[in-house]
């Protein structure tokens, strides 16, 4: 016996043998599939950006900006630093191999148990200092960990050079252009287990905001004072909304370090935390899949405009006109700057993602009124 009573609507759905409840239930985990599976061959397509080893960069930047719309989207902290994290799993990982001929299995964790350690110790000091200083000690933080590579302390960073020779792991080969995976002889596409680490790091942060601790976590980003009072300990869901953000950030400096073949400086600049925040908001902060959308939105127009040269518009059924685009798409980021903008003033919160949301539910509607 069941809650549910036996509507015709009831009796139809059991009797084809799904449940609509059943699938929004599981839309996240179903849409996380899709991104895996469609997007190799979605951006290979000749039409679009043929090749299909960005890809993997997208999948690792999706799951560096959804680490960072843990502390922005659900918790309301935006921090100005997170490419320390992002920098601390590549260099550790890239440290191990070619200073200490660590294996991957071991420089790997023990970079991303590292950046967890500083992300605590971090957090344990900024995170009640209010949003206006804990943004700006994120930066100065940020700024000095840039610092402490560049100066190559003990000769373990590189310096301005980075880390490049005898960074990867035995088991990767690159071939043609295709980085591999060797495991006994087996050879697998390294974009398929960067894509198995992407599925289940991001099912697990799914969880994470899903439980009582994310919904802690939106309590005290739409209102603190109200959590506090209530009793909740808001200093310590925050220190470890930091310190998860920060070990999934990590995560992705590891799988980056192999992608790049090393580590460099440009990973622990404050651009790169600047980006995070843009795709953040530009994709949609409300939403699990914004960061997402607007990781692929900024890296496709990124790839595509610049390599875009001539658009051909037909005039008439014959004739044909080339129009030279080339100098003006190499100033993409303003037309991508320029998208954001009309986003933030449109829907701060929802982005590309709510608009496109929006969209779509309006067309249904409207069909259905029809």
């Amino acid at each position: 016996m069941t809650d549910e009573p036996r509507t015709n609507e009831t009796i139809k759905r059991t009797e084809k043998g799904f449940d609509v409840s059943s699938i929004r239930r599981f839309s996240v985990p179903i849409g996380l599939f899709l991104i895996v599976g469609l997007l190799r061959p979605l951006v290979s397509h000749p039409l679009l950006l043929g090749y299909g080893q960005i890809a993997t960069t997208m999948l690792i930047w999706m799951l560096f900006v959804a680490s960072f719309n843990l502390l922005l989207g659900y918790t309301g902290m935006l921090s100005f630093g997170h490419a320390i994290f992002l920098g601390a799993g590549a260099y550790g990982v890239a440290i191990g191999i070619a200073k200490f001929s660590a294996p991957y299995a071991i420089a790997a964790p023990a970079a991303i148990v590292g950046a967890g350690v500083i992300a605590y110790l971090i957090a344990r000091l900024i995170v009640s200092k209010g949003e206006i200083y804990f943004a700006m000690l994120t930066l100065a933080f940020a700024k000095a960990v840039h610092f402490l590579a560049n100066y190559n302390p003990m000769g373990l960073t590189g310096g301005a050079q980075g880390l490049s020779g005898e960074t990867l792991p035995a088991f990767i080969q690159t071939y043609r252009g295709q980085v591999l995976v060797n495991l006994s002889g087996f050879s697998v596409s390294w974009y398929y287990v960067v894509g198995l680490v992407f599925l289940v790091s991001m099912l697990a942060l799914w969880q994470i905001v899903r439980s009582p601790f994310g919904r802690s976590l939106v309590a005290i980003r739409e209102n603190e004072e109200l959590a506090l009072a209530m009793g909740m300990n808001t200093r310590r869901y925050k220190v470890w909304a930091f310190t998860l953000s920060g070990v999934f950030a990590s995560l992705a400096g590891a799988l980056i370090e192999i992608n790049n073949q090393g580590a460099s400086l440009s990973l622990l600049s404050v651009q790169t935390s600047g980006d995070a925040i843009l795709m953040t908001v530009l994709g949609g902060a409300n939403y699990f899949f914004g960061p997402l959308a607007g990781v692929f939105m900024w890296l496709f127009a990124e790839d595509y405009l610049t390599n875009f040269e001539t658009l051909y518009l037909p005039l008439a059924e014959f004739s044909v006109v080339s129009v030279e685009l080339s100098g003006l798409l190499d100033y993409w980021q303003f037309l991508l700057g320029l998208l954001f903008v009309i986003a933030v003033l449109v829907s701060p919160r929802e982005g590309l993602w709510g608009l496109t949301k929006s969209v779509i539910e309006s067309a249904y509607n409207w069909l259905r009124s029809h």
